[in-house]
């Protein structure tokens, strides 16, 4: 029996309650964005944001940077995990600790020594000023999440695998990445999420309109004296839209995956 079931009615109405005020706090917001993005013109709206003629190239933008971000995040932290988790080596515990010295620093305490390496490195207006810099800041809490999966997976396994001839590499590839989906599911949707969401990062490194990500697509509606706010709450919802439709397909992988390395 569940811990939901054991509890009294009370409770329950409590706990829903509770649950239903939260939800609230989060789906009222979102009503009133659509509500708000067909006053005026209604449909029109829309259609003005579909017929802006960079909105394909900020989808592509959009699509490239993110996608991009999920596969060097994914094989960055998959190999880092594996290591700290399965490999042991001298210093490994100070060097898993400073890796998640990224968890305490704020994201735009750090924009001032990105700008100046990504200027170093010649990418401004490029995809890898995007893609490097998100793919850095997500690694402390990936890392952290997948590390703790791996341990969950009984050394046992490893040993035959090696016992029957595998390499590292082939009891990584066939043993540990396999029982690993659901960790690295959840650390690769969240990862689009972050990048499909992300507007620092563009606003600080693009100049170039047609390199611009899809979250710029409102401020083409945003003039010095003159702004068309119904136009830039139906380009929000068209923003949102793939993120709430990769949620509803993911959220089942995202639940088991952040609960991994929950219980020993």
């Amino acid at each position: 029996m569940t811990l939901f079931g054991r509890m009294q009615v009370s409770e329950k109405i409590t706990m829903n309650l509770l649950l239903f005020l939260l939800a609230a706090v989060w789906v009222i917001p979102l009503i009133d964005l659509v509500l708000y993005s067909f006053e005026g013109a209604g449909w029109e709206n829309y259609q003005a944001v579909l017929s802006l003629d960079l909105f394909p190239h900020f989808l592509i933008n959009s699509f490239i940077v993110s996608v991009s971000v999920v596969v060097l995040l994914l094989i960055v932290v998959a190999l880092a995990a594996f290591g700290f988790s399965k490999l042991r080596f001298p210093g490994d515990s100070s060097v898993f600790a400073i890796c998640l010295i990224g968890l305490m620093i704020p994201p735009v305490a750090m924009l001032v020594p990105l700008f100046q390496t990504v200027k170093s490195f010649h990418w401004m207006n490029t995809y890898m000023s995007l893609i490097g810099p998100e793919v850095a800041m997500c690694i402390p809490f990936s890392l952290l999440l997948a590390r703790n999966s791996f341990d969950e997976v009984p050394s046992e396994l490893l040993e035959a695998a090696e016992i029957d001839g595998s390499n590292v590499w082939g009891r990584f590839l066939h043993v540990m990445l396999p029982l690993s989906v659901p960790v690295l599911s959840t650390i690769g949707i969240l990862a689009f999420l972050n990048s499909w969401n992300q507007y620092v990062l563009p606003l600080v490194f693009i100049s170039k309109e047609t390199m611009l990500t899809v979250t710029m697509a409102p401020k083409f509606f945003i003039k010095e004296y003159t702004s068309d706010y119904h136009k830039v709450f139906a380009a929000l919802v068209l923003i949102t839209i793939p993120v709430v439709i990769l949620y509803i397909f993911g959220q089942k992988y995202m639940q088991r995956g952040l609960t991994s390395g929950a219980i020993k």
